[in-house]
């Protein structure tokens, strides 16, 4: 169950770390993972790296055919937008899912979400296939930020929902840089 707000704010995001994984921030304009500004009641942060993608590799990058051509993919897209306050963490959630990944036409869902709260986050997960490869979407809220995570397959299938949530809260523990108080 989501507990009370901590009064946990962010100044900055910092690279993740995930196990068997080498992070980095990502480069270039090519965008592999959702958009997680998609509420948009919450307040604007302007503090230092308010919103950063991230890539994440594990020993070998995946190779992908789309479009007639074959493209490297991470095995994890990530990106963190950092608030003053997130009132609602799981109505957060909810309306960034309903907002993007729901209402994406380039994604077909497969299945049921899974929505999952820990004391500090909630967390919807949901497989969908991009093209022709099907992936895992994990999106998430705290009392703070709001994220998106896309994993990718490492073996043509749909890492486990219960993976994904696994591995999307390590990056929110390891990726946000945090101070208490409310801001």
């Amino acid at each position: 169950m989501l507990g009370k707000d901590t009064g946990i704010r962010y100044d900055k995001s910092q690279v993740p770390t995930v196990q068997n994984m080498t992070c980095d921030r990502k480069r270039g304009s090519i965008r592999y993972g959702l958009n997680a500004h998609e509420d948009e009641s919450l307040p604007e942060f302007k503090g230092e790296n308010g919103s950063e993608d991230y890539v994440c590799h594990g020993p070998e990058r995946i190779s992908l055919a789309i479009g007639g051509r074959t493209v490297a993919a991470p095995h994890i897209a990530a990106e963190y937008d950092l608030y003053g306050a997130v009132p609602d963490p799981l109505t957060t959630v909810k309306t960034v899912y309903s907002k993007s990944l729901a209402e994406d036409a380039e994604r077909t869902l497969v299945g049921e979400a899974q929505t999952v709260t820990t004391k500090t986050a909630a967390i919807t997960c949901q497989r969908n296939v991009w093209e022709t490869f099907p992936m895992t979407t994990c999106l998430w809220a705290n009392h703070g930020a709001v994220g998106a995570v896309d994993f990718f397959p490492p073996a043509g299938r749909h890492p486990e929902l219960a993976e994904a949530v696994a591995r999307t809260k390590e990056l929110i523990a390891t990726g946000l840089v945090g101070r208490a108080g409310n801001s």
